[in-house]
């Protein structure tokens, strides 16, 4: 379902409920219950004057404060940009590598929609970085968005991030686009003596890889590894090949990020390797 699609669909079942409030009252439930009407009424205010405050006043007082605008937009890849937005006063956002923002860019075309994405680089006190692929209408849009759009983030939202680790030793699985918020992890983590950070970056071309270079040079500059798996078959981060490529798996935190048909062949292979469920991290870009 394409984005536009989904997020038409959503703002019309705010109308739906609002629609159906008076049909409630005047059901046979409630209809002449006057403290139970009230009640009901009540909750509905409550629900309304939470959604009014995190969907609209929020954002609006967060545009405000920390008045974002595209700075860079940078290409990646076919198909793919990244785009680096510059603000004041972010590090209020308290945002972290791993997480997400729903970026509303203020143009005529995309203002009503407010896209999901990943920061694909370490937020900045001055600057948040997004990375974007071309799946529809909307994001190849965006590809061409003019430097100085002006831009709303709601967030950040997400919980894939350093604070979900247990463990000394870590490992990171993309897939496809999945890159975006593993490039951000790569670069922080938290990489102590001793420790290792592994990388297993899995694509269908060489083309088709992200960040090749920033990868290549975090890994020299920190100690990490970086492992690029090449080629159509899914089969390269199945459960057998992640035990051959990492021995020690079952001892490290996994986070896993990676494209919905990558993710629907290779979800299970770190759970049939043996892993414990508490120490994999996964993103999942859907809705």
């Amino acid at each position: 379902m394409r984005h536009e699609t989904w997020h038409g669909l959503h703002l019309l079942m705010y109308v739906a409920i609002a629609l159906s409030f008076g049909h409630m009252l005047a059901g046979p439930d409630l209809a002449g219950h006057l403290v139970l009407q009230i009640g009901w009424a009540l909750a509905y205010t409550h629900v309304f004057a939470l959604a009014l405050r995190h969907r609209v006043l929020t954002p609006l007082r967060q545009a405000a404060r920390h008045r974002l605008r595209v700075d860079v937009i940078r290409t990646e890849g076919p198909g793919v940009v990244s785009i680096t937005v510059e603000g004041q006063h972010l590090e209020e956002l308290r945002a972290e590598s791993g997480q997400f923002f729903r970026w509303r860019f203020l143009t005529p075309d995309h203002w009503l929609n407010a896209h999901p994405f990943s920061l694909s680089a370490p937020p900045t006190a001055t600057t948040l970085r997004l990375t974007v692929k071309a799946l529809g209408d909307g994001t190849r849009d965006l590809q061409n968005v003019p430097v100085g759009t002006w831009v709303i983030a709601e967030g950040p939202y997400g919980a894939v991030t350093s604070a979900r680790r247990t463990h000394r030793n870590v490992l990171l699985i993309a897939g496809g686009v999945g890159i975006t918020p593993m490039r951000a992890l790569f670069e922080t983590l938290a990489l102590g003596p001793g420790e290792d950070l592994l990388l297993l970056y899995r694509a269908r071309t060489l083309e088709d890889l992200l960040f090749r270079h920033e990868l290549d040079d975090i890994a020299a500059r920190r100690g990490a590894r970086v492992a690029y798996l090449l080629g159509p078959d899914r089969a390269a981060l199945s459960a057998t090949e992640l035990q051959r490529l990492v021995p020690d798996l079952t001892g490290r935190d996994v986070y896993l990020c990676a494209s919905p048909p990558v993710m629907a062949a290779v979800g299970r292979s770190p759970r049939e390797a043996g892993l414990p469920p508490e120490q994999l991290h996964e993103e999942r870009f859907g809705f």
